[in-house]
């Protein structure tokens, strides 16, 4: 029987898929379509420590290869998360990881403390916080990910207040991966998610203006995985960090080519808008393409890539 658990910086996972922040619902959003414990964790859509409204509309438009969106964010903030959507799906999903963010630096450190505070009261509400760096940042008016000294504070901010896993989720819009990484490993952060949305602009031809109410956005979809598996090869063969893939997995070959480029779980986002189904098809074929790649257990088949092939010299 084909071994799916793997687990990235501390967090245990039953099988290999995550859901994308963003894509899955700030609660239950999904749980009329499948049951909340099929995916090896449950991500939550961005929470910040105030409330947002977010974006104007139109806020999603298809292109080709994908979609652009510029959501903006909306969320009832960190308190809200705290009091009503933890207590929701307690006890509902395998493993659940919050995903953070903020709109200053200290604000991490703030929604760590509020996060810390909830698990004093109820320690298995949540088993990781994913930090969402790419979100903008007011101070500097660019996002954290793109600097390493600012990424390394954020997560130094939430790692003082927590003890879980902590992943870093990075931007693929910056000219060394790497460099980030480690920056936010010396803060403490336990792995990464790579990646988020690329930047993306789509245009209405008659009118010269953008098809999105904010202007750009961020792309996902099937179109931005060559850049994703990209990230996750360098991030793997430079810094070594556990990863999670994010970035245009629709199937299982998809799931093992993120596997073998270095990632331990994978991201299943943009596809389940299309099919909401698709995370529970993905872990079906999944063991019939492990038996393809001769492995009986996935973390056999992590970083193959980077393997010497048989017969090579070393």
């Amino acid at each position: 029987m084909a071994a799916l658990g793997t687990s990235v910086g501390g967090l245990a996972l039953a099988n290999p898929l995550l859901s994308a922040s963003g894509t899955f619902g700030h609660e239950d959003e999904m749980a009329g379509w499948i049951d909340l414990r099929e995916p090896g964790a449950v991500v939550l859509k961005t929470v910040t420590l105030h409330p947002r409204r977010g974006n104007p509309p139109p806020r999603i438009v298809e292109v080709a290869g994908g979609i652009l969106n510029s959501i903006g964010l909306p969320n009832e903030g960190t308190d809200h998360l705290v009091a009503v959507t933890l207590p929701r799906l307690r006890g509902r999903t395998s493993s659940l990881v919050v995903n953070v963010a903020g709109e200053r630096v200290d604000e991490f450190g703030v929604i760590g403390e509020k996060l810390a505070a909830a698990l004093k009261s109820h320690p298995a509400d949540f088993q990781a916080v994913e930090l969402n760096l790419s979100c903008p940042n007011v101070e500097s008016g660019f996002p954290f990910a793109k600097s390493p000294e600012l990424a390394q504070r954020c997560v130094r901010l939430v790692r003082e207040q927590l003890a879980l896993p902590l992943l870093a989720k990075l931007s693929p819009n910056v000219a060394d991966i790497a460099e980030i990484a480690l920056a936010c490993k010396e803060g403490g952060a336990d792995g990464l998610t790579l990646s988020n949305t690329a930047l993306g602009l789509a245009l209405d031809w008659k009118t010269g203006k953008p098809r999105l109410g904010a202007g750009h956005g961020g792309f996902s979809g099937p179109a931005l995985k060559p850049q994703a598996m990209y990230l996750v090869f360098t991030a793997f063969k430079k810094t070594g960090l556990p990863i999670v893939a994010a970035g245009g997995a629709e199937t299982a070959e998809d799931v093992m080519e993120f596997l073998a480029a270095g990632a331990r779980a994978v991201q299943i986002g943009t596809a389940t808008f299309r099919n909401p189904y698709v995370m529970r098809e993905i872990l079906a074929a999944l063991p019939e393409r492990m038996a393809q790649a001769g492995v009986a257990a996935l973390a056999d088949h992590v970083g193959r890539a980077h393997r010497p092939a048989a017969g090579a010299k070393a």
